[in-house]
């Protein structure tokens, strides 16, 4: 939390390094996830430069919008990345249905980290716009809260599973307590940030951003069970991977950007 807050509080230039690196790691977890923890050095390396030149190439773009150079350019290349995020979860839809193909699931793992590496991709443009890291630190503390309340709601009352043959310990009780924990934090946080928010795009955002949460929470937490594997890495220790700390957070990247490039 400290070295994420400094991150943020540095600005642009910091959050788009952090990005490309973390695009990088994700690249490396997913080569792992696809071979089981038995790959060569250089497929390592491969995946890990994809991560990074594709970040690198969208904090590119969102620099000439942060810059004044191009503005222009930043937003279509913000739109096709939301758009190559779609036919990628049309895609994961589709192939699902053969999931029990050794090939068919090595292709989910692939098309969920380049999903998630694209989703990385969206920081730097949300920082990059009007009051961006207020609202990156916005959606970033909403989520966690939203995390929070479920597993504490979850953990006290949950009795109905949401899915119990992906994650067991999730369940509706835990899921309407994020979305309160969500709500109590979006209108706190959009007075203590200066947001200014509604009341109405309080309860639109408080809720959205707790449901897209649990649903990033359960698809990484399917992608484990597809590979076979607890955690996603070991590199935050006692909290696995790059990829399991980003499961809430990476649709809400995106939703984060399309919603408040739509609602100005």
């Amino acid at each position: 939390m400290p070295v994420l807050g400094l991150v943020l509080f540095l600005g642009f230039w910091p959050v788009a390094i952090v990005s490309i690196i973390v695009a990088a790691i994700v690249g490396f977890e997913t080569r792992q996830l696809i071979a089981g923890g038995k790959t060569s050095l250089r497929a390592e390396l491969s995946a890990m430069i994809s991560g990074a030149v594709v970040a690198g190439s969208a904090a590119f773009a969102a620099m000439l919008g942060y810059l004044d150079v191009d503005p222009l350019i930043a937003d279509r290349t913000a739109v096709a990345i939301g758009f190559i995020l779609l036919v990628i979860l049309i895609e994961i839809v589709a192939i699902f249905r053969f999931r029990n193909s050794g090939k068919v699931r090595q292709n989910l793992v692939v098309a969920y980290g380049a999903a998630v590496v694209l989703a990385v991709t969206m920081i730097p443009f949300v920082v990059a716009s009007d009051q961006g890291r207020e609202t990156l630190t916005f959606v970033i503390l909403v989520v966690f809260a939203a995390d929070s309340g479920a597993f504490f709601v979850g953990r006290a009352f949950g009795k109905r599973k949401i899915a119990p043959g992906i994650s067991p310990g999730k369940t509706w009780e835990g899921f309407v307590g994020g979305i309160a924990a969500a709500l109590i934090a979006s209108w706190t946080l959009s007075n203590l940030l200066s947001l200014d928010y509604s009341f109405a795009r309080i309860l639109l955002m408080g809720s959205a951003i707790a449901a897209l949460g649990i649903a990033g929470d359960l698809s990484e937490s399917w992608i484990k069970r597809l590979s076979g594997v607890k955690d996603s890495g070991s590199i935050i220790p006692g909290h696995g991977g790059i990829l399991d700390r980003l499961d809430a957070l990476a649709p809400n990247f995106v939703f984060i950007y399309f919603i408040e490039r739509w609602l100005a």
